[in-house]
């Protein structure tokens, strides 16, 4: 089995990178969490024979809105992680050098 190379050199992240990595991964634990709990909420208040279009018109919004904000928090990872790799790849050419 190989093993992964998981040394990290001084510099491979400022710690407002890491700091902002974990937050978008809280943020979207979070959301997904809230919205769950809403969608329960709503299941739970849908009576049979209501008014099913204001809640079908309510979850759609939901997850409208959700969407959209974990594309933001997704985009944020995907560009911490983009650096992550540069920078590996940059210290995998520095260890080659050697």
């Amino acid at each position: 089995m190989a093993s992964l190379d998981t040394q990290t050199g001084p510099g491979m992240f400022a710690g407002s990178e890491i700091s902002e990595l974990c937050d978008s991964i809280k943020d979207v634990h979070r959301l997904l969490s809230s919205v769950g709990a809403f969608y329960i909420e709503l299941e739970q208040a849908e009576a049979p024979g209501g008014n099913g279009l204001q809640i079908d018109f309510k979850k759609w919004g939901i997850r409208t809105i959700t969407e959209d904000l974990l594309a933001r928090q997704y985009e944020k990872i995907d560009r911490i992680m983009a650096i992550y790799k540069e920078e590996q790849e940059k210290m995998k050419g520095v260890n080659v050098g050697m």
